[in-house]
Parts: C-alpha cells; sequence; structure tokens
C-alpha cells in the first residue's frame, strides 16, 4: 500500500521559497557575466580577455537556466498530477526565459591593469559558484521536506535531484575554467611588466 499524502499549504510554501531561490539564482549569473566584464582592465587585450570571459559566464549562466527551467518543469508536472487526483493547484515557478548576455567591454585607448582586481576575480567567482551550489542545494532539501507522500513526490525528487546534480557539476566545471583562465591573464600580464 503506498500513503498518498498533500498538504497544500507546504506545497505553497515550498513554491514560494523554490521561486525566491530561483530569482536569487538569477540574479547571482546575471552579477557573475556582470563583474567579470567590469573588473579594471583597459586596452586592446583587455578587451579581448573581457569578451571571452564574459562569453564564458553567459555561457555557463544560461546552461544553469535550463537546469533550472528543467528543474521548475518537473515539479509542475508532478504537482499538476497529484492536484488532478486530490485537488488542489500546481506549483509554477517562473524560470526567467531570456538569455543572460554580457555587456560589452569598454574600449579605451590606453592601458591600464590593476592586477589586484584581477586577482580577486577568482575569490568573488568562488562565492558566487558557492552561492549557486548552495541555492540548489537549499532547493532540493525544501522539496524532500514538503509534507506531500506518494509515488509523484518520488518522482519529483528523482528528477530534481539528477538536475540538481547536473546543475553543481556545471558550477564546478564553470568555476574551474574561468578561474584557470583569469590566472592565465594575471600570470600574462605579470610577465609583459618584467
Amino acid at each position: 500500500m503506498t500513503l498518498i499524502r498533500v498538504e497544500p499549504e507546504s506545497i505553497r510554501g515550498y513554491g514560494r521559497e523554490a521561486q525566491a531561490s530561483f530569482d536569487t539564482m538569477h540574479r547571482s549569473l546575471v552579477e557573475l557575466v556582470d563583474e567579470v566584464v567590469a573588473v579594471r582592465y583597459f586596452g586592446p587585450n583587455a578587451v579581448v580577455f573581457k569578451t571571452e570571459c564574459g562569453r564564458m559566464s553567459a555561457d555557463f549562466a544560461n546552461r544553469l537556466h535550463l537546469d533550472m527551467a528543467a528543474m521548475a518543469d518537473a515539479v509542475r508536472q508532478s504537482t499538476s498530477n497529484i492536484a488532478a487526483s486530490l485537488g488542489g493547484q500546481p506549483i509554477h515557478i517562473q524560470v526567467e526565459q531570456r538569455p543572460i548576455v554580457p555587456p560589452v567591454p569598454q574600449s579605451v585607448d590606453h592601458v591600464d591593469v590593476d592586477t589586484t582586481a584581477l586577482e580577486s576575480m577568482v575569490p568573488l567567482m568562488a562565492r558566487r559558484f558557492t552561492e549557486l551550489r548552495q541555492c540548489l542545494t537549499d532547493h532540493l532539501e525544501r522539496l524532500r521536506a514538503t509534507d506531500w507522500h506518494g509515488n509523484a513526490k518520488l518522482a519529483a525528487i528523482d528528477n530534481v535531484s539528477r538536475f540538481t546534480t547536473s546543475a553543481q557539476a556545471r558550477c564546478d566545471e564553470a568555476e574551474q575554467a574561468l578561474s584557470t583562465f583569469v590566472t592565465r591573464q594575471v600570470h600574462s600580464v605579470l610577465a609583459a611588466d618584467r
């Protein structure tokens, strides 16, 4: 025998928290993209560096958005099914579908490099990625903690777990790639100043 139970307020509360979490992740992704392009580094090489760094960050952000949308859809499908059987409303989590586009780096006639600002990008990015991974973990834990029992919840948790694992792996890969890219640029700038 399978226990099927849905406490509507628990599900609605989860939906509100999930929406807030996804909104926080969206803001963090936009800020990550903007911050890597805004670093104090000017000149022809800086434009190339910022353009590529912005592209890498935006590519990651847009792929993570697909994972977030897939999680939201998995929850919507499961809660729609259970709502149709037992009454109540399905949970709809809105994940903005507009792509994150990096700003165009400022082009100037002089070279101005603050190596400390460049070096500080790595810990800044680490904080952003830690925040994203934590939001993903918290979202999954809130779903698990809902007062909802039955196969629909198990399916939702299974789907969201897979997407969470995938999204966290994307975070790890993107953080490593961006950190390596920034570190190489710092070494290149310092080597040119010898």
